[in-house]
């Protein structure tokens, strides 16, 4: 009788217990590897699959790369001879020399290869001489970058005021060979490196990038030489040199990743800012100025930026995703080193929802980014940086933050989609940098070439003529189809002409007209208040002059450099392609660019 009371008092407590039994085996019970689902909302494409079933981004993105390149049109051989073996990472020149079945000793002669002008050949010093590609080259590299004087857009500068650098020539005559090579390359139609894959499964992460900063340094090598052949009476020499530069930002801005666009940008505004010095100080004559601007006109627009974002960047950030998804996901990924907040490392999280969530923010960074007029679209990337803002304050939301995240982690399974979400928010935060500096650049370069092109114009009308234009529309047509308009006002250029000379600029990034004066970048000043016009000007006296004779100049090293930012963030890069890679430049952009 006890006994039966006792097992009836005991049964709702079983029953309950039994629940709990459940609802914990529900909550906590592993539920397995999550399956990606293979669709457009997810992996964004469908093919080529890796043997897991997972999309191969690397393939895809090479096979694109690849189309139309043959051995006859592919200017990368002449470029690789042109730059030397440290263009490449060791770990794949065996690799990228066959796939563009190249032989394995086709760079033997180092001696002809390019020599930056930090490793130039100075008086007092030992020849001129290149790391090897095993050194370690950051402290030595950063100790002979001090002591090599002026930088080149320094030594620019210095040819525009009429004083040559005592080691310029020289230098120039060392690079004789390669910068030929360069020209020649800049006459073929394609650029195909390929994308080497080394991981199993192939991971975007893992494809390595040529060395890029000797693309710069050979732009900034041709400019150079093209000032110092015009104050020299050379004009054709001179043009055809910044016509090689801007055939040199084409040529890379073919390549898929988004670094190689940041470069191919930047080597375009290098070019048209030293034609316009050419076409402001430099005289041709009328038939050879047409010709010219004839082939300055028929110079595709530079860059691939919001195509490059939305895809390349897009993939980097979905292909981490899937890379995390895998059983030691997170150690293979390489984020735990470059932030202190946690990651996802486990398989019970929805990562098909993961996958939306991140293709839902690449969609919304790209579309104001495709709004074809300035200020519209500033308005929209400022919306878009704002929500961006807010992945990036989650980011850094301190303990409450960690403790959520523990909280959802023991809420089990009810909790999946919150932590999910929780953790693509982390994801987003480290993976997808604003974005929107890099669409300003490049309407900065594309700006600048336009000027360039007018600037060609004016003088070949005035040669023709001998005035000025009253107003730009008299160009047309006899020597322009149309007149472009400021990219970023979305109005007319601004044109002031006299008797003797003219002033032509564009109001620049802010939007202001600061009367036709363009400032250096500077940490001491912020970039609303910078003047940034874009220029082209002749001025009275040398409208009536011939271009200045340069007279040798005392080497000073400068107490600041006015080498973009971009340089010295490109100097070592010789690495990983990958998106986590872009994130770190995008985020140096307000620094970089100091012309």
């Amino acid at each position: 009788m006890n006994d039966e009371r006792r097992r009836r008092r005991l049964r709702p407590w079983m029953v309950v217990l039994g629940l709990l039994a459940a609802l914990l085996a529900y909550m906590y019970w592993p539920a397995g590897p999550v399956k990606i689902i293979i669709s457009r909302q997810t992996t964004y494409i469908t093919a080529p699959l890796n043997s897991d079933g997972t999309v191969n981004y690397v393939a895809y993105l090479d096979a694109n790369y690849a189309k139309g390149v043959t051995p006859e049109n592919n200017a990368a051989p002449l470029l690789l001879r042109a730059f030397g073996p440290d263009t490449l990472p060791p770990a794949i020149t065996g690799q990228t020399l066959a796939r563009l079945n190249l032989p394995a000793d086709f760079f033997d002669d180092r001696d002809k290869h390019f020599i930056e002008w930090k490793h130039r050949t100075r008086p007092g010093k030992a020849g001129a001489t290149k790391p090897s590609q095993g050194d370690d080259k950051t402290d030595a590299n950063d100790e002979d970058e001090q002591d090599s004087g002026p930088s080149l857009n320094e030594v620019y500068d210095m040819l525009l005021a009429g004083k040559v650098h005592p080691d310029l020539e020289a230098w120039l005559a060392e690079n004789a060979g390669p910068l030929e090579l360069v020209r020649q390359a800049t006459a073929k139609e394609r650029f195909y490196l390929p994308l080497i894959l080394r991981s199993n499964p192939p991971c975007m992460a893992d494809v390595l990038v040529p060395s890029l900063q000797c693309f710069q340094q050979a732009a900034e090598a041709l400019t150079v030489q093209a000032v110092l052949k015009m104050t020299r009476n050379d004009p054709q020499g001179a043009w055809d040199d910044v016509l090689a530069a801007h055939r040199l930002a084409r040529l890379l801005d073919q390549a898929p990743t988004f670094v190689e666009q940041f470069v191919a940008v930047g080597i375009e505004g290098t070019a048209a800012k030293a034609g316009i010095a050419l076409a402001t100080r430099g005289h041709m004559p009328p038939s050879e100025s047409r010709e010219l601007l004839s082939k300055l006109a028929a110079l595709r627009p530079v860059g691939r930026v919001v195509e490059t974002i939305d895809t390349e960047e897009r993939f980097g950030g979905l292909d981490v995703v899937v890379m995390l998804s895998r059983p030691g996901g997170l150690r293979a990924s390489g984020l735990s080193g470059i932030t202190d907040r946690p990651l996802p490392d486990s398989a019970d999280l929805d990562w098909n929802q993961m996958l939306r969530d991140m293709n839902a923010q690449y969609d919304g960074i790209v579309k104001p980014m495709r709004l074809p007029r300035f200020h519209g679209r500033e308005e929209a990337q400022k919306a878009s940086e704002e929500e961006f803002k807010k992945f990036e304050t989650g980011l850094k939301g301190g303990p409450l933050s960690g403790l959520r995240l523990f909280l959802l982690k023991a809420g089990g399974r009810p909790f999946r989609k919150a932590l999910t979400t929780a953790y693509t928010n982390i994801l987003i935060a480290i993976m997808i940098p604003a974005l929107g500096q890099a669409c300003t650049m490049e309407d900065d370069a594309r700006m600048m070439h336009e000027i360039e092109t007018l600037a060609v114009a004016l003088t070949c009308y005035h040669a023709e003529n001998g005035r000025w234009p009253a107003e730009l529309k008299e160009l047309c047509p006899s020597l322009l189809k149309t007149i472009p308009t400021d990219r970023f006002s979305v109005k007319p250029l601004i044109y002031k002409p006299g008797e003797k000379g003219y002033l032509l600029y564009s109001v620049g990034k802010n939007l202001r007209d600061d009367g036709g004066q363009r400032e250096p970048r500077s940490d001491k000043i912020s970039s609303a208040a910078r003047k940034d016009d874009i220029v082209a000007e002749v001025k009275p006296a040398e409208a009536a002059s011939k271009p200045a004779q340069t007279k040798p100049a005392d080497a000073k090293p400068a107490e600041t450099s006015s080498r973009p930012a971009a340089i010295s963030a490109l100097k070592n890069l010789s690495g990983k392609r990958g998106n986590v890679l872009s994130a770190v430049m995008v985020r140096a952009l307000p620094r970089m660019a100091r012309r």
